[in-house]
């Protein structure tokens, strides 16, 4: 048998634009560390699409997991219009990385950047893997 999907409503509120459920409902007890970095990148992602930029990028440390890195620079790329080409510069040498460049957050938070910047092919470079549903 499967096991149970501790994430499940999390995701659901995340997908269905609930940004807010999301946040409030996210406190889950006894995940395991791949899922408690699932659920932080989803809630960190929920703050971004409400605005909350800045929050964001003040709770995420240099020392957290590659996805949540991702999710950092995202907002970091969002709420410095002026400064995308450092962010995009950072982004692309992550996804160099042998050792990191292929995690799904690192790759749809590559994807999204990318059609923030209208580079449809490096979009799709990066997203037409798959492996999850985002992507």
């Amino acid at each position: 048998a499967a096991a149970p999907d501790h994430l499940f409503h999390l995701r659901n509120n995340f997908y269905l634009g609930s940004f807010q459920a999301a946040i409030n409902n996210s406190d889950l007890p006894n995940l395991s560390p791949d899922d408690a970095v699932e659920r932080d990148c989803l809630v960190y992602r929920s703050y971004i699409a409400l605005g909350s930029y800045q929050l964001v990028i003040n709770e995420i440390h240099s020392a957290a997991a590659t996805p949540l890195q991702a999710v950092k620079l995202l907002a970091l790329y969002l709420s410095n219009p002026h400064d995308k080409e450092s962010t995009i510069a950072s982004l692309k040498e992550w996804l160099a990385d042998p050792a990191i460049g292929s995690n799904a957050i690192l790759r749809l938070i590559a994807g999204i950047v990318f059609m923030h910047e209208e580079d449809y092919i490096e979009a799709l470079k990066h997203t037409n893997a798959g492996g999850t549903m985002e992507l």
